[in-house]
């Protein structure tokens, strides 16, 4: 990993090396993640709902004394807290907030190194268009300088940080599109062998197009398949006769019926019935039913040619899954080992970290 030079400023500026420098926290290769930048990103996800809400963001608990979160926290709390406990409230708030940034900040890396890897890179041109069509887009709106100066004041984040952000985000789309266009090849072997796998499933089924009455009882349909029988129509008699609410309204009519579609007392005899000859009543579990098969669909066996475009964008669905899965598995398994973090702030994708279930230990109190 040989990109120190070229991680955002806005993150990383240590020295290069496998260990952690004196102002770092963690080492990831030859970037580092300062104690400043931390102490930044911090600040900014402890102000985050102030931007959004408009409420003033608590004091930022600050190791090793805590002093203005003690003290806004005995000003909240009164007298009798101790200044122990309040201390000890206050390392719990620190605590939480790095163990929500510094694994975002440590992904950010990994995202940066996999992208140099894959000789992935985005153009100043393009993070200054997509950054302009994120302020014209955001809500609240920052399409002014007093917008985004507002916010900014808020949210406790620069320009250069939000550029930064942006960068990342679109070095790691740029890597997805790199490796969904990789796991869009698909060969000629690879069609062949899914259509001779999965023929029986790419067949299309029989299918008949029928008109049918569903009745309560033998009788009525006894005396359905009479009225038929006479000259009545099924447009005359379903409305009349049916219990079938789907198909009483449009005179029993049913199209490119499947045998799954049908119960299988109904599916057998309609599918074993002759074309145009009235059948029935059918005992069902439903009731009876007398029908009259309009015509035959015979099941078909697709071409492998005729298949091979719907079978293309069948596999490449696939493997587009896969290989997106892997990557996102994959960065974890490339990169942590690689991340050594300083003790008191070991979270769960350090190298160092426990390999319990507690893994992520947060920071000291001091």
């Amino acid at each position: 990993m040989a990109f120190c030079a070229a991680i955002a400023t806005a993150v990383v500026l240590g020295a290069c090396g496998s260990d952690i420098p004196g102002n770092a926290v963690v080492q990831i290769g030859d970037a580092s993640i300062t104690t400043a930048a931390l102490d930044h990103w911090l600040a900014v996800a402890n102000d985050t709902n102030q931007a959004s809400t408009g409420v003033a963001a608590p004091a930022l608990p600050l190791p090793p004394d805590y002093t203005k979160c003690v003290a806004e926290q005995r000003k909240a709390a009164g007298s009798t807290a101790t200044t122990s406990t309040l201390k000890a409230s206050c390392a719990q708030s620190y605590q939480a907030l790095v163990n929500q940034i510094l694994p975002f900040l440590i992904q950010t890396i990994w995202i940066q190194g996999e992208a140099a890897d894959r000789g992935v890179k985005v153009t100043q041109a393009k993070l200054d268009s997509s950054f302009q069509q994120a302020r014209n887009a955001s809500n609240p709106p920052l399409k002014t300088t007093a917008e985004m100066n507002s916010f900014l004041a808020k949210s406790g984040e620069t320009i250069a940080d939000l550029k930064w952000y942006l960068y990342v985000k679109l070095l790691f789309a740029q890597v997805e599109v790199k490796v969904q266009k990789q796991a869009s090849k698909v060969s000629a072997a690879q069609i062949a062998a899914y259509y001779k796998k999965n023929l029986a499933a790419l067949t299309k089924p029989a299918t008949r197009n029928l008109h049918l009455v569903e009745t309560a009882s033998q009788a009525t349909a006894a005396t359905v398949k009479s009225l038929l029988s006479s000259g009545s129509s099924y447009a005359t008699v379903a409305p009349k006769y049916s219990i079938d609410p789907t198909t009483k309204t449009v005179g029993g009519r049913m199209v490119g019926v499947s045998p799954s579609e049908l119960n299988a007392q109904l599916s057998a005899a309609v599918f074993a019935a002759k074309q145009g000859v009235l059948s029935g009543p059918v005992k069902t579990a439903f009731g009876y039913y007398v029908f009259t098969v309009d015509s035959v669909t015979p099941s078909s066996v697709p071409s492998l040619a005729s298949d091979t475009a719907t079978i293309r964008s069948l596999i490449t669905q696939q493997q587009v899954a896969k290989a997106e899965n892997a990557l996102q598995t994959g960065l974890t398994k490339k990169w942590s080992p690689r991340t050594n973090c300083r003790a008191g702030y070991v979270v769960s994708l350090c190298s160092n970290a426990p390999t319990t279930s507690t893994a992520a230990t947060g920071a000291t109190s001091g």
